[in-house]
This record gives structure tokens, sequence and C-alpha cells, in this order.
């Protein structure tokens, strides 16, 4: 799976990767696209966490206790400080598509300037963002001073 990834990263073309394994998703996906159940397909700029909690807004039981994974923790040895650098890697691209996320959401927010219904749900949208970004820049800074020890 590392030799994979490893390989994935300097690929310069696209590819289509199906996978149930969350971490590999996030690891090597720039674009998170999710079957919802309903038979249709979407993308998830928010990548696996947004699919989570759809999925869990929608009903399904197995989603209600479903977390996203936890970010790998350096075991020691030359592969933890690889493996910390990848999970850093992986974090700041998760952080570049909320960046985007978010700039997509102010713009629909002004759009829809009138329709204060579709404000608030815009409005909490961008609030599950700002959580999101929240946790995601702690656990850079917690990786990033593993990498430093």
């Amino acid at each position: 799976l590392t030799a994979l990834e490893d390989l994935l990263d300097g690929w310069p073309g696209t590819l289509v990767i199906v996978s149930h394994d969350r971490y590999f998703v996030e690891r090597v996906c720039d674009n998170v696209y999710g079957l919802m159940g309903d038979g249709g397909i979407r993308h998830l700029p928010g990548g696996i966490e947004q699919y989570v909690t759809l999925r869990a807004a929608a009903g399904d039981p197995l989603a209600q206790g479903a977390k996203a994974p936890a970010p790998a923790r350096p075991r020691g040895g030359g592969g933890a400080e690889r493996a910390a650098r990848r999970e850093v890697q992986r974090i700041e691209r998760s952080l570049t598509r909320l960046d985007q996320r978010e700039a997509a959401l102010h713009e629909e927010m002004a759009g829809a300037s009138s329709d204060h219904v579709r404000l608030r749900e815009l409005n909490a949208e961008l609030a599950a963002l700002s959580a999101e970004r929240e946790r995601l820049e702690t656990d850079w800074l917690e990786t990033s001073a593993a990498l430093e020890t």
C-alpha cells in the first residue's frame, strides 16, 4: 500500500480510484465522489468526512458512529518520518479543498442574498467547514511537531 501511495504521489495523469480505505482515499485523491445510496453520485469537496456527515444526516445507521481516520502517527525510524510527511501533505491537500469549498460557499451566499432559507443552509455548511478546518489545523500542528522531534 505504501508503494502504491508513493507511485500515485508522482502520477502525472488522472486515475479513478475506488476504495473503502478512508485513509488511502484522503491520502492519494484530490477529488472525492461518493455513491450516496440513492442511485446517485455526488462530488464531495470535503472528502470522506463530508460523505460520512451526509450519510449520517440521511439516517444511515452505519455512518452514524463512523469517524474519519485518525492521522497517522509516526512509529519510529525513517519510515515513520516519511509517513508523517505524507500525512502533512494529505492534511495540506484537505485544507486546500476546504479553501476552495469555502470560496464557493461565499459565492453561493452572495447569489442567494435574498433567500434567507438558503442562506441559513449555506451558513450551517460554512460553520461545519470552519470546525473541520480547526480539526485539520490541529492535526497538522501535531504531525508537524512530531516531525521536528
